[in-house]
């Protein structure tokens, strides 16, 4: 009788445990566990110091130009401080690849679901993570780079017009973007789990399929507009870029990530940690 009862009460306790575990208190410990690890803030402070550089390189690379060169012959556009954040966020992705295949190569992974049995709580809870660093680097970066390119374009003798809704557009959309990017590193860390494989996944999806198609196919370059660095980055590009437009091309890279995430949600339910 006692040991019925003791059964019992154990099984209460962890069906309480269950109930009891809030998404806050497990993005808590995402943070928590995220701020523990030197390779994160490594790979995070690089992912910002690249998009600074590039915002603070363009203006003078446009001043101090050949203007002999016919590559040279344009007028300076905003856009060129954000210009080179779709494939800086590669970087970002690797690190969201880090935060969950590093879990399965430790073991740590266990004692997360553990603590939020519940998995898909534990999957949004580090999602939650990747997408707000991602969305906060975009916005810092970018705004620190709008803020000096002026004076750099300026001692040059050159300017741009910026527009209040073009300077939203590019500022919050390179925060959106890298927060999208992040997330499918995430999702095919989650879904892949070994570390070198989830890397090197991350790097062919991003990086080397898109080139696939202009190799074997005429239709090659129309491919590639809807792959996930294609597509997103149209939300950083110059108005009339593609045909998709900004928010458009936005929605492609949303539509990769939620596939993608939905895959990862799936397989972490269905597999043993």
């Amino acid at each position: 009788m006692s040991t019925t009862t003791s059964t019992a009460e154990a099984r209460a306790a962890r069906d309480s445990t269950v109930r009891n575990v809030s998404l806050g208190g497990a993005i808590a410990s995402e943070w928590i566990k995220f701020r523990g690890l030197a390779s994160n803030h490594i790979l995070a402070g690089f992912t910002l110091l690249l998009l600074l550089a590039n915002g603070v390189a363009m203006p003078w690379a446009y001043v101090f130009r050949d203007r002999g060169s016919p590559q040279a012959d344009y007028d300076p556009y905003p856009e060129m401080i954000v210009d080179k954040t779709g494939y800086v966020g590669v970087v970002l992705a690797v690190l969201a690849v880090l935060m969950m295949a590093n879990e399965y190569r430790s073991g740590q992974i266990s004692t997360t679901l553990l603590s939020v049995p519940r998995r898909t709580p534990a999957l949004v809870a580090k999602a939650v993570i990747v997408a707000s660093i991602g969305f906060g680097i975009g916005v810092v970066s970018s705004a620190i780079g709008f803020a000096i390119a002026p004076a750099v374009l300026g001692g040059g003798g050159y300017s741009y017009v910026l527009d209040t809704p073009v300077l939203l557009r590019l500022v919050v959309g390179s925060g959106l973007y890298l927060a999208a990017i992040g997330m499918i590193g995430l999702a095919l860390g989650t879904v892949i789990r070994n570390v070198i494989a989830a890397v090197l996944a991350t790097l062919v999806l991003l990086l080397i399929v898109p080139v696939i198609p202009q190799i074997f196919s005429a239709h090659g370059a129309e491919i590639t507009r809807f792959f996930p660095i294609q597509a997103g980055s149209l939300l950083l590009a110059p108005a009339g870029t593609d045909p998709m437009g900004p928010w458009v091309g936005y929605g492609v890279l949303l539509i990769w990530m939620l596939a993608l995430f939905l895959a990862a949600a799936i397989t972490l339910k269905r597999r043993d940690a």
